[in-house]
């Protein structure tokens, strides 16, 4: 099964259409379009994007596991979608689009708040 299968049956499962996927990650419904009609093949950035919003591993995503999702994972991953990705997605976008020096100044502040916060609520 490839990414574009998987990508498919996700958005069937989650009865959405190619605008709402693309809206939701943060990328253009013609890329959605042409990652479903294998024109093109999508970077590790919207697989992991793609996998946080529906809720499965990236090896899922990209069809290396069987995709035998129970009622019960079903109702889990659409509970923690609903809960907290978003915020996680918005990270990883922004992340994407920056330069190296970028990326370690928001690598070395996001060590700074950890540790921040772990002397603040003694984890």
């Amino acid at each position: 099964m490839s990414f574009a299968d998987v990508l498919i049956d996700m958005m069937k499962e989650r009865d959405i259409s190619q605008s709402q996927l693309a809206k939701q990650i943060g990328y253009s419904q013609r890329a959605v379009s042409k990652w479903i009609n294998k024109q093109s093949e999508p970077t590790e950035t919207p697989i992991v994007l793609c996998a946080k919003y529906f809720g499965i591993s990236t090896d899922d995503m990209l069809g290396f596991v069987a995709n035998n999702h129970d009622q019960n994972s079903n109702n889990l991953n659409l509970d923690l979608h609903e809960n907290s990705y978003l915020d996680e997605l918005k990270l990883i976008k922004i992340y994407s689009t920056l330069s190296a020096s970028g990326k370690a100044r928001l690598l070395a502040y996001s060590e700074f708040v950890s540790e921040e916060e772990k002397i603040k609520y003694k984890r």
